[in-house]
């Protein structure tokens, strides 16, 4: 079901004269949790276990699209009002908050949150960290493990193999790849990808674009043979030429004529409650085309705004939803966010049978997919312009004839054009930080 709940930004109380004096009266506190589309069915599905232990939280949930809440949340954070108590921040994101004074330090008391430092995933801990390493501003929600979910129903029909080992085996060589979309392919009618370029950035799923010299790290092994891939699936038109978002492609997983997507796991409760909510049966999920391995794509992050008149309690939901077991798998179940909080993995439910996926142990999966993610990256404000970049140079090598070096060469020129400026501030944020080096 589509989603399209209004993001207020304002505190219930601020809206509705004689909130306080109720509140006061039945001894709740309310707060507002904000964010976007499923987060609210994940939270949802663990308010029950939240009050339960916090009876006197009232917990108003309110989501907006996901670009649309940023802009809103750092409007309301510039402006010292209007934020939520609890605020989520998109993975793709969190560089541009971190060293941001708008948002608490959870290292500080009462928070202390370096308790937990252990028990959550490398890659994603540091993230939140400021600059100079002495705040934290956000804990990690989930993980994103990099994921290819296939439609087995339609790789039956063209002779392809449906179990997911057997997928991963085929399509782990480019090679293999360009012959599972020439198989599954009907011009003009069914395509495997939405978009070739999502083979590339496969690579840098983490992020990882630069090093702490801010040196943008393009070579990988492997890359020219996969941007090889890219030229021919877009030449002969092996991809369908959308956004994996838009509109059309919605309408194509749902009915056939898109067949795959490369993304995180997060994406099978997109499938499940909004892009294809009657496939039950016809999707699995698998490990990375290519042989990639280790790469996780998305996540989110939950942060208390310094504005919040309701910090203790905005913490107590932050804490038994990131922390405990229960809070994270209870939204895990419901909506497919994989836990970065590690001590949630030892449960039954990983190795429980998923009838969306035909009863496969998707979650089993995922977790072995999270035990290589143990490694912290280097995460810059710059890493959205280059990621959306990479799509423009990639598209626009092709449309020229590069060849695949002609094309990453056309990236390192355009990447570094378009983030001359973003690069100029994150070099005086790190100055200023006192951990920058000319």
């Amino acid at each position: 079901m589509k989603k399209s709940l209004i993001f207020w930004a304002v505190l219930l109380c601020a809206v509705l004269p004689g909130c306080s004096k109720k509140e006061a009266a039945s001894g709740k506190v309310t707060i507002v949790v904000g964010g976007w589309p499923s987060a609210d069915v994940g939270f949802k599905a663990a308010l029950a276990g939240f009050n339960e232990k916090y009876p006197n939280i009232n917990v108003e949930i309110e989501m907006s699209e996901t670009s649309a809440y940023h802009q809103a949340l750092q409007t309301a954070l510039a402006a010292g009002q209007g934020a939520p108590d609890v605020a989520m921040i998109e993975g793709a994101y969190i560089a541009q908050y971190r060293d941001s004074k708008a948002l608490v330090n959870l290292l500080g008391a009462p928070y202390n949150a370096n308790r937990y430092k252990n028990d959550f995933v490398g890659l994603k801990w540091n993230q939140a960290y400021s600059s100079d390493g002495q705040r934290m501003v956000a804990f990690s929600w989930d993980i994103g493990p990099s994921t290819y979910f296939y439609r087995q129903d339609i790789f039956k029909e063209v002779g392809l193999p449906t179990d997911p080992e057997e997928v991963a085996q085929l399509a782990g060589t480019w090679d293999g790849l360009l012959e599972v979309a020439k198989k599954v392919h009907i011009p003009g009618k069914r395509w495997l990808l939405p978009e070739a370029h999502i083979v590339y950035q496969e690579f840098f799923h983490n992020r990882d674009f630069f090093d702490e010299k801010l040196n943008l790290l393009l070579d990988r092994p492997g890359d020219i043979e996969c941007l090889n891939t890219v030229i021919e699936m877009r030449k002969s038109g092996l991809d369908m030429g959308v956004d994996m978002w838009a509109t059309e492609a919605y309408a194509a997983f749902d009915n056939g004529a898109l067949v795959s997507v490369i993304t995180g796991a997060w994406y099978g409760g997109f499938l499940k409650d909004d892009v294809d909510p009657d496939g039950t049966g016809n999707w699995r999920a698998a490990y990375l085309p290519g042989g990639i391995r280790d790469k996780s794509i998305g996540g989110s992050f939950c942060a208390i705004p310094e504005q919040s008149k309701h910090k203790e309690e905005a913490w107590a939901f932050l804490e038994y939803m990131l922390a405990t077991k229960k809070g994270q798998n209870d939204m895990f179940e419901a909506i497919d966010y994989f836990p970065s909080y590690v001590p949630a993995w030892d449960d039954p439910i990983y190795e429980a049978a998923d009838p969306y996926f035909g009863g496969q142990k998707t979650r089993s999966l995922w977790k072995n997919m999270a035990n290589g993610l143990d490694v912290p990256v280097y995460t810059t404000i710059m890493d959205t312009t280059v990621e959306t970049q990479m799509r423009t140079s990639i598209y626009e090598g092709i449309e020229k004839g590069l060849d695949a070096q002609g094309i990453k060469a056309l990236i390192r020129e355009q990447v570094g054009t378009a983030t001359a400026e973003l690069r100029r501030q994150q070099i005086q944020t790190l100055r200023d930080a006192g951990v920058w080096k000319d």
